[in-house]
């Protein structure tokens, strides 16, 4: 990883692979409605290998594993508390293969993890001692199958994202931090991450009350993710005067539904090349990538803008 914290240091710019779940419904596999991604590729391993393998091959430098909803209480509502170990590690396994296979430089596999509940409880909070140890437990296995960094990710809430960031923080690794943001109700300001009818049991915080209250020493990387894209510049702006470390951006593009994702709307890939060029200039973004509805075509995008910023 001491490459990777040198790149940083040093002002080069990092390009993060683009959506996981989102490309796996793409590719004709249904997403579960409790666990979203969680265990796909315990059943479909060719089809993440594949999306991995894609990743790199259009430019990732960072990919991550298929563990956003992988989290041990996810799992246990959908009966596969038991193989809980096994589905994070057999992830980690395949983005290893994936870089083995295809890889011509270095490529670093980020272990992802997040506060998302499972979706068919939206408004529940994972918080609380179980589910901390839930997330320490998952940090470790990330780390001890071969995870290069942890990305804990869609922080929505200060309870919830404190307790996976002190996870990640003890697993010894390096730790990213991706918050979530959503137009507030003045239509103005913006505020942290909340979709209608969900996340109803969190607390109501502005974006930067979430920041204040998560941001702590040790983390390496902070930045905007799972946003819609006109409220991303916002939200790094925000970011920006209460961190001076590296940031990353990837913001969402398309629809949501309950289990399913909706690529009507999805921003073309030049013109959200386009929209990250405007974060590194303006906002300092160094890490840039995709989330929901992006694809490899997004990171070849983004790739050849990192190329030629001018």
């Amino acid at each position: 990883m001491s490459s990777l914290r040198n790149r940083l240091s040093e002002g080069g710019l990092i390009v993060l692979d683009g959506g996981i779940g989102t490309e796996i419904q793409r590719r004709g596999i249904a997403l579960d409605p409790c666990a979203w991604s969680g265990f796909s590729h315990w059943h479909h391993p060719e089809i993440i290998l594949g999306i991995h393998k894609d990743y790199i091959l259009a430019g990732a430098e960072v990919i991550t594993t298929n563990t956003f909803s992988s989290a041990k209480h996810i799992l246990e509502d959908v009966g596969l508390v038991d193989d809980f170990e096994r589905i994070n590690r057999r992830a980690v396994d395949l983005a290893k293969r994936a870089r083995d296979e295809v890889a011509g430089g270095e490529v670093w596999i980020a272990g992802s993890l997040s506060t998302i509940p499972p979706l068919d409880r939206p408004a529940a909070v994972p918080a609380g001692p179980q589910i901390a140890d839930n997330y320490a437990r998952q940090a470790r296995i990330l780390a001890d199958a071969g995870a290069d960094l942890l990305i804990a990710e869609m922080l929505l809430d200060s309870d919830g994202a404190s307790i996976l960031i002190e996870a990640c923080l003890a697993s010894g690794l390096p730790v990213w931090a991706g918050f979530s943001a959503s137009v507030a109700a003045d239509q103005a300001s913006v505020r942290a991450f909340r979709a209608p009818g969900k996340y109803t049991e969190m607390r109501d915080e502005t974006f930067e009350e979430l920041l204040r209250n998560v941001l702590r020493d040790g983390i390496d990387v902070a930045g905007v993710m799972h946003t819609k894209l006109p409220i991303m510049a916002p939200a790094l702006g925000v970011l920006a005067r209460l961190w001076k470390g590296p940031t990353m951006a990837y913001a969402e593009t398309g629809r949501a539904g309950a289990s399913e994702w909706f690529f009507e709307d999805v921003v073309a890939p030049e013109a959200y090349a386009d929209q990250a060029r405007i974060w590194i200039q303006n906002c300092g973004v160094r890490i840039v990538g995709g989330c929901c509805g992006t694809g490899p075509e997004h990171v070849t995008a983004l790739c050849q803008m990192v190329r030629q910023p001018a």
